[in-house]
């Protein structure tokens, strides 16, 4: 709905796990358009999403931080973690002990 706050919220990270990261904007009228910006990093290098998309992570491949750039509508942002078990296999970003924390 609004940009993440702290922004960005998920910071460089590796998983011993393959991931695919989902971005999907939610307009009935445009769907293929995201309604925001987001650099999305993969070994440290920017990749712009503006649509809605799908990303592919191999496992051990670092990525982030995601840095939204701007929101314009809702979207979504959904991950899949092949194989994890527990939140907390697929969170080595920390974010879920940030909001405990909170």
């Amino acid at each position: 709905m609004s940009m993440p706050n702290p922004n960005p919220h998920i910071q460089e990270h590796t998983h011993d796990y393959d991931e695919i990261v989902i971005h999907v904007g939610i307009d009935p009228e445009n769907p293929e358009e995201l309604g925001g910006e987001i650099d999305f990093y993969m070994e440290g290098q920017p990749l712009r999403i503006d649509k809605s998309s799908a990303i592919y992570v191999p496992k051990g491949v670092k990525h982030g931080p995601l840095v939204w750039k701007g929101v314009a509508k809702p979207h979504l942002e959904m991950t899949i973690m092949i194989g994890a078990g527990s939140l907390a296999e697929a969170d080595p970003g920390g974010y879920q002990k940030r909001r405990e924390n909170d």
